[in-house]
C-alpha cells in the first residue's frame, strides 16, 4: 500500500500528497513551480529547508559531487529525498505565489527635480517585501505591451520598500510626457523585474569610481549609498550638459562633507568629457571598481580609457543594452519554436543579457583568485562562494574546475578533488549561476605559464568556437553546427569532444521545459536560449580545453 504524505510549503500554505516517488516528482506532478535542474543531486538546485517532518534520502551515485551549495543540518535536495511522514518545507529565495516578474504598484508622490526631471515614488502591492540589489531597473509595463525601463534609484529595503525613479521628459516621449503627467497618488502601475547586471560588486576594500550622464546618475546612486554604507573611498564623476542636470547636487554636496571618503565632480559637456575629467585625477585604475551608468559613448570611452590603464575587465561594470523593440519574445528576429525553445513566464532578452553579463564578470573574478598550489576542491569551494556573494541565487549545474590532465574529461567523468594546479599548468572553470530568476552559463579556459601546446590549445579553441557560430549566424542548424565543429577542430589538430553537446537555456528552472541538446537539433537554434558548447582535446597528449557562451546576435552589447 501506498501511503501518501502531505507537504505544505511554507509561507503560501499550498501543499501537495508524495507517497513513494522522489519529493521533486510529486511536486512536479501537482502543478508546483520548483527550482530545480540536474536530478542527480549535484547542481544544488532544489535545495529546501526542512521546517517540520522527516524523510530519507535516496542513495547518490558515487561519481556524483557534493552540492555546489553545501547542505546545512535542516536543509535536504527534493530531487534525493523521499518523505516518511507529512512534513512542512521551505524553499529560501523562491516564490510559488509570484513565478513571474509581474509587479503590481500603486503611486506614492511625484514631484519636479528640476525644469524637465521628475521623482516618481511607487509602493510594490507585494505580500513579501521586493528584493531588489543596489544598481537593477524595473520595466513599466504599458497597456499595449510596449514597456520603458527605468533605475532604481535607491534603497527600497532602507526605505520603507518605496521604489524611487528619476524620469527626464523627452519631447515626444508616450510615457515621459503623456502617461506620466497623468499619474496621481494612488494610480496603479504594473512593473517586471528587478533586472539588470550593473549591481554592487560585494569588494568592499577597493576604492570605487562612479561615471554617470544625464539620469543614469538614477543607476549609480544606489551604488553610492551602499559604497557611503560602507566606508568605502568613492568618486562619483556626473555629466551634464546644463547646470540643472545636477538634480542631486544638495545631497551629493551634503554627502561629501559627512563622508570623508566621497568626493563628487559634475562635469558640464560644453566644458569636457566625464572621462577626461576622471583621468585627470589620481586614481589608482588597476585598484579600483568602477562602475557607469549613462550614454553608451561616455560608457565606451571610459571603458577604454579604464582598462587601458590597468583596470582589470571584471572590475568595469555597466548595464548590459538590448536595442529597443528586443525587450521581448515576440520581438526577436527570429520567432523561438514552441516545443523545442519553450521559456517561462519570466523570460525576457534583457534578463537573459544581465544574466550573461554577471557570468561573465564573475567567471574572470573566480579565475583572478587561482592560486598556484590551491586544489580543485578548494578552488571550487572559492568560486561558489564568490558566486554567492556576487548575489547567484542558485547554481542550475554544478561549478566545475578541472586542472592539467582532467581538462579532457567531461563533467559526467569526475575529476580529482585533490589535484593541484601547478606553475605551469592549464585551467578550465565553467560556471551555471542563476542571477534574479535567470540562468547564466559560461566556461573559459586559462593558461598558467608558457607551455606551447597549451598556449596553442586554446588559441584553436577559440578560432573553433567563433568560426562556429559565424556558421550558426549563416543559418547552420544546432546539429550542423557540431559537424561544422568537429571538422574545424580536425583542421587545426585537436578532436571535438562530441560529448559536451550544448544545451538550453532560459528563465530558471529550463529543466521544466525539456534537455534536447543542442547538437541533436534539428533547426536552426534561436537567440539567448542555447549554448554552444566546444571542448577541444589534444590526440594524444592529457591536454584540453572548454569554452561556452550563450547563442548571442551582434545587435546586444555592453553600454
Amino acid at each position: 500500500m501506498n501511503i501518501r504524505h502531505v507537504i505544505e510549503l511554507s509561507p503560501s500554505g499550498k501543499t501537495f500528497e508524495a507517497g513513494e516517488e522522489l519529493l521533486l516528482d510529486a511536486m512536479l506532478a501537482s502543478g508546483l513551480s520548483v527550482p530545480f535542474s540536474c536530478r542527480r543531486g549535484a547542481c544544488g538546485s532544489c535545495k529546501v529547508k526542512v521546517v517540520a517532518g522527516q524523510y530519507r534520502e535516496k542513495d547518490l551515485a558515487a561519481n556524483v559531487p557534493l552540492p555546489s551549495y553545501p547542505l546545512a543540518a535542516d536543509e535536504m535536495l527534493l530531487c534525493q529525498s523521499h518523505a516518511c511522514a507529512d512534513m512542512r518545507l521551505e524553499i529560501p529565495g523562491w516564490s510559488l505565489d509570484t513565478p513571474t516578474l509581474e509587479i503590481p504598484a500603486r503611486v506614492l508622490s511625484k514631484r519636479a527635480l528640476s525644469v524637465d526631471i521628475t521623482e516618481l515614488v511607487l509602493m510594490p502591492q507585494m505580500p513579501a517585501p521586493l528584493e531588489v540589489r543596489a544598481g537593477q531597473y524595473v520595466r513599466f509595463r504599458l497597456d499595449d505591451g510596449d514597456s520603458r525601463c527605468f533605475s532604481i534609484a535607491n534603497l527600497p529595503a532602507e526605505d520603507r520598500g518605496q521604489l524611487v525613479f528619476h524620469i527626464r521628459r523627452v519631447r515626444g516621449g508616450r510615457f515621459s510626457e503623456q502617461i506620466l503627467a497623468t499619474l496621481d497618488a494612488g494610480h496603479a502601475l504594473t512593473l517586471e523585474g528587478p533586472l539588470g547586471a550593473c549591481t554592487w560588486q560585494h569588494d568592499d576594500a577597493r576604492p570605487v569610481v562612479l561615471f554617470a550622464t544625464g539620469t543614469g546618475y538614477a543607476g549609480v546612486k544606489p551604488l553610492l549609498l551602499t559604497a557611503l554604507s560602507r566606508d568605502a573611498e568613492v568618486t562619483l564623476y556626473w555629466g551634464g550638459s546644463q547646470p540643472a542636470d545636477f538634480y542631486d547636487r544638495e545631497f551629493l554636496d551634503r554627502a561629501s562633507t559627512e563622508h570623508p571618503g566621497f568626493s563628487w565632480l559634475p562635469v558640464l559637456s560644453s566644458e569636457a568629457r566625464v572621462q577626461q575629467v576622471a583621468f585627470e585625477q589620481a586614481h589608482c585604475w588597476a585598484e579600483a571598481q568602477v562602475y557607469a551608468c549613462g550614454n553608451g559613448s561616455m560608457i565606451g570611452h571610459v571603458r577604454e580609457r579604464c582598462l587601458a590603464a590597468g583596470l582589470p575587465a571584471h572590475r568595469f561594470v555597466a548595464e548590459a543594452f538590448v536595442p529597443s523593440g528586443l525587450s521581448l519574445p515576440g520581438a526577436m528576429l527570429k520567432s523561438l519554436d514552441p516545443v523545442r525553445e519553450k521559456v517561462g513566464p519570466r523570460y525576457s532578452l534583457d534578463g537573459m543579457l544581465a544574466a550573461r553579463e554577471q557570468s561573465v564578470r564573475a567567471l574572470a573574478s573566480i579565475v583572478s583568485q587561482l592560486r598556484v598550489g590551491m586544489t580543485t576542491a578548494e578552488a571550487i569551494d572559492m568560486a561558489n562562494r564568490q558566486l554567492k556573494s556576487m548575489g547567484a541565487s542558485h547554481t542550475w549545474h554544478p561549478t566545475y574546475i578541472r586542472f592539467g590532465e582532467d581538462t579532457v574529461r567531461t563533467p559526467r567523468q569526475g575529476i580529482d578533488p585533490l589535484r593541484r594546479l601547478r606553475a605551469t599548468d592549464i585551467a578550465v572553470v565553467d560556471l551555471g549561476p542563476v542571477w534574479d530568476g535567470y540562468e547564466g552559463d559560461y566556461g573559459d579556459t586559462f593558461v598558467f605559464g608558457e607551455h606551447p601546446l597549451h598556449l596553442a590549445c586554446v588559441k584553436a579553441l577559440h578560432e573553433v568556437f567563433d568560426e562556429t557560430r559565424e556558421a550558426w549566424r549563416g543559418g547552420l542548424t544546432g546539429r550542423g553546427l557540431y559537424d561544422f565543429a568537429e571538422r574545424s577542430a580536425a583542421a587545426k589538430g585537436w578532436r571535438l569532444e562530441r560529448n559536451l553537446a550544448g544545451h538550453r537555456i532560459a528563465d530558471f528552472p529550463h529543466a521544466l521545459f525539456g534537455q534536447e541538446k543542442l547538437a541533436e537539433l534539428e533547426i536552426v537554434p534561436s537567440e539567448m536560449v542555447w549554448v554552444l558548447e566546444i571542448q577541444l582535446c589534444h590526440p594524444t597528449e592529457a591536454v584540453g580545453a572548454f569554452f561556452e557562451d550563450i547563442l548571442i546576435g551582434e545587435a546586444a552589447s555592453v553600454c
